[in-house]
């Protein structure tokens, strides 16, 4: 096989190994085809510079090296990805941990009672009674009443 017909190949292996961009991020099929082909292009890359350098015992030799190149290069990108999913992850959970707090604060704030109405409690005392032979205890009573503002401008 020439070499020129060698670089097209090299350049698009590498091509493809750069600019996966964000479709791996999903873990699905787009990381196993970007791992699959980091792996494919350092075994090639290696097994040509290998096979350049001392025929088909270095072919070999640089080929398995090449794999393993690959294989590192894999596990970091995987791992870097995870660690990054990790931190997102926790921040969200950050974030909507502060967003509750924020939320239960303002229900907790006096809200204005400009409404057009205005709230009046009234108590009321409720007499000893005796019915049907049952005896009850003086006691008081709250009515909450709620009316309509008057309006006191001039």
């Amino acid at each position: 096989m020439k070499t020129r017909s060698l670089i097209p190949i090299g350049l698009a292996a590498v091509a493809a190994l750069f600019t996966s961009g964000c479709s791996t991020m999903s873990g699905g099929a787009a990381a196993s085809s970007q791992s699959f082909l980091t792996t494919a292009a350092t075994t090639a890359g290696g097994a040509y510079i290998g096979a350049k350098q001392g025929g088909t015992t270095g072919a070999v030799i640089g080929a398995a090296a090449g794999y393993t190149v690959g294989e590192a290069i894999n596990y970091l990108s995987n791992k870097s990805q995870k660690e990054a999913y990790l931190a997102g992850y926790e921040k969200g959970q950050s974030n909507a941990v502060k967003q509750q707090y924020w939320i239960a604060r303002d229900n907790q704030r006096p809200k204005p009672n400009d409404d057009g109405y205005a709230e009046s409690l009234y108590e009321i005392p409720v007499p000893a009674t005796d019915q049907n032979g049952v005896l009850r205890e003086p006691t008081t009573r709250v009515i909450r009443v709620v009316a309509p503002k008057e309006d006191t401008s001039p």
